[in-house]
């Protein structure tokens, strides 16, 4: 069950289509398309991609009281994949 936990993944009015998602996801889940995250439903529950949003755009129904946090010793640059 744990992979599909992404269907309940969306993103609000305030995605610009970064890709910061993309990137971050280790298991590479997450596709732009139309510059919007898609979620491929081999999802670990990580929440990366939650967590390390730039404009908290990033939403689930199983995270509605789940606050954004991520270590302030760790820069989103440190977690980052590189593109390939």
């Amino acid at each position: 069950m744990l992979p599909y936990m992404d269907r309940s993944f969306y993103t609000n009015d305030k995605c610009t289509g970064c890709g910061t998602c993309t990137r971050i996801c280790p298991v590479k889940n997450i596709k732009l398309v139309n510059e919007q995250p898609e979620w491929l439903h081999k999802c670990e529950f990580c929440l990366a991609c939650f967590h390390w949003c730039p404009q908290e755009a990033i939403q689930s129904s199983e995270l509605e009281n789940t606050i954004q946090y991520h270590h302030p010793d760790v820069k989103v640059s440190d977690m980052l994949t590189p593109d390939l």
